[in-house]
């Protein structure tokens, strides 16, 4: 450390309260206030200015630790997991230059080495993680899910929520695999259970969480036959099957959703307008600080498949609302609009998304438990279907009886 190079003492000021200051060691003439409110950036500049340091450093060089291929690959790999680089970074050119320059001893490696030297990150940490489920004491909830990647190639996640010895709640994803079709729920259970005996957690199971599609319930139903043979799921599994909170309460806005009022889908034709060119995006800019707008971002086109971001488009609509009303004056080719009584039902429809979208999130959340928190939660959503139902728009009440 830099202050190593400097003595310390401490005197009185006129102020009568004590002063320390860090003179330098080796020319022994600069001296700074040796406080944290004055910083250390004067204290290190000088020691790359002071000549009997720079004499210092010449007669007793820092030692160069010695290359090392091995760490140097190890390290390389622990970059591309941590970062997510593709393997074919190593095999970059420029980035080899960089590499010979800082070190003319680097020997570089191909995409087949490197992967190597990632699986074996991978064998040490599995290993680690074995153990640490071995010394649990606590039982192993799980959760499992299906994933489809854009490639329309599937893949099935398990994770693993404990309580560890210390009382702290974990969460481990064990496996995170592709799994080719047939995506029967026999198929998925033969995967699962398979997970399960890899990772020798047949009798530390207490309950499994999945979506509601019916290949998910002859999955646990198989699952749950096969754990009692060890006569140890407490109370004979009738816990062992927890159904998704999130998934219930999307299945709830989804179905909502299929009978939106119009005014939702006129604020959604509206941002596409607006986005779908660069000049009407500038007019938009120009009509937020014209309407004198609170207004700060861009707006949000939402996604079909997502309902969360039906919600978030109309927050951000209902934001923007004085500068797209003034758009809609001064853009001749804008012939959406909406009226005052279009923008309640808007502002209604986003204020009765966003218990849903406040409930997912907390649903969602890993970092502390969500089964207690489902009962009270579900009957707010249930006064707010009620209260819905009353509703003098007719779509809106249909969203209820759906």
């Amino acid at each position: 450390p830099f202050w190593d190079h400097y003595s310390f003492s401490i005197v009185k000021g006129k102020d009568g309260k004590l002063v320390c200051y860090a003179t330098c060691i080796h020319c022994h003439v600069a001296k700074y206030k040796a406080d944290p409110k004055y910083g250390t950036s004067n204290a290190k500049k000088h020691l790359d200015l002071c000549d009997a340091y720079q004499a210092y450093l010449a007669a007793n060089p820092l030692p160069t630790p010695e290359f090392d291929q091995k760490v140097f690959c190890r390290m390389f790999a622990d970059a591309i997991m941590y970062h997510s680089y593709p393997l074919s970074i190593v095999e970059h050119v420029k980035l080899r230059e960089m590499l010979t320059y800082l070190n003319s001893k680097v020997r570089h490696i191909t995409r087949n080495t490197i992967l190597k030297y990632c699986l074996l990150e991978h064998k040490r940490l599995k290993s680690m993680l074995h153990k640490i489920l071995a010394d649990v004491n606590s039982r192993i909830c799980f959760t499992c899910d299906c994933w489809f990647a854009c490639t329309s190639r599937g893949f099935l996640t398990l994770t693993a929520h404990f309580i560890d010895n210390n009382w702290n709640l974990k969460s481990r994803i064990l496996n995170f695999r592709y799994f080719p079709p047939p995506y029967r729920g026999v198929d998925i259970y033969l995967f699962v259970v398979g997970l399960i005996k890899e990772w020798n957690l047949e009798g530390k199971t207490f309950s499994m969480t999945c979506d509601n599609a019916g290949s998910m319930d002859v999955m646990v139903a198989r699952l749950k036959s096969d754990l009692q043979t060890f006569g140890t799921l407490p109370l004979g599994g009738r816990f062992f099957h927890v159904r998704c909170c999130a998934h219930i309460l999307n299945l709830i806005v989804q179905s909502g959703m299929k009978v939106i009022d119009a005014s939702v889908l006129i604020v959604r034709e509206t941002v596409n307008y607006i986005a779908s060119s660069d000049n009407r995006l500038v007019l938009f800019e120009k009509c937020v600080v014209d309407s004198k707008s609170n207004f700060v971002g861009k707006l949000l086109i939402d996604c079909a498949t997502r309902w969360n971001s039906t919600y978030q488009m109309l927050k951000r609509a209902l934001e923007a609302k004085d500068a797209l009303n003034l758009f809609a004056i001064v853009d001749t080719s804008f012939d959406f609009g909406l009226s005052a009584d279009e923008w309640n039902v808007v502002d209604f429809v986003c204020k009765f998304l966003e218990p849903f979208y406040n409930i997912t999130v907390m649903f969602s959340g890993s970092d502390y438990p969500t089964a207690n928190l489902y009962f009270r939660n579900i009957v707010a959503i249930e006064k707010l279907l009620v209260v819905t139902h009353t509703h003098t728009v007719a779509s809106i009440q249909s969203m209820e009886m759906l």
